[in-house]
């Protein structure tokens, strides 16, 4: 099975864990996986006129994604999808963009807005205005510019990948090998 656009589970399956060229190795497929799934994909559409929907879509799904790759779960546990999300904006480099109050209101506006019923909520708008910051209140609304947090999602997902290649965080090397294994169908 293909678990990114240059890797199989069998590339991984044969890692024994026993060196750092193996852990490197896994990093790499992990990053090739998201590279191929998600940041090429923005890439090809995030210039087309009116995809921002499409970009915050796809930067939600990842957001999910490296947040279960932090807690080393298969998938988010029932219930606690705000929870991730909101720990996800709070507790990495967005958290100059975002406190507890904005994070929640991007889990509801846009996050929930856009992947269930295909529109922002509460007036939310999505803009690509250069001057505009990451995030900004504008009543009970949200103004998001949508270049400025793909770019810092895109920070937040390198820094992943150095902590993890440097392997000082024991924690977050297990955590990531458990939703590897999980995605590779080791153990279940």
């Amino acid at each position: 099975m293909k678990i990114s656009p240059n890797f199989s589970d069998d590339n991984y399956v044969q890692l024994t864990f026993e060196n750092e060229e193996d852990w490197q190795k896994a990093i790499d497929m992990m990053e090739d996986r998201i590279d191929g799934r998600f940041l090429k994909l923005i890439d090809r559409i995030k210039g087309e006129e009116y995809s921002g929907f499409a970009v915050l879509a796809l930067d939600c799904l990842l957001i999910e994604t490296l947040q279960q790759f932090k807690e080393g779960v298969t998938e988010t546990p029932y219930g606690q999808n705000k929870e991730y999300f909101i720990n996800f904006l709070t507790k990495t480099s967005f958290n100059q963009y975002f406190d507890e109050y904005l994070a929640r209101k991007f889990y509801q506006h846009v996050r929930n807005g856009i992947l269930h019923q295909a529109e922002t909520k509460e007036g939310t708008t999505i803009r690509i205005t250069s001057s505009l910051p990451l995030v900004s209140k504008d009543g009970r609304s949200l103004i998001i510019n949508r270049a400025k947090f793909h770019e810092e999602l895109c920070n937040v997902f390198y820094q992943y990948l150095a902590d993890l290649r440097e392997g000082k965080d024991t924690d977050l090397r297990i955590n990531f090998k458990n939703k590897m294994d999980h995605i590779c169908r080791i153990g279940d």
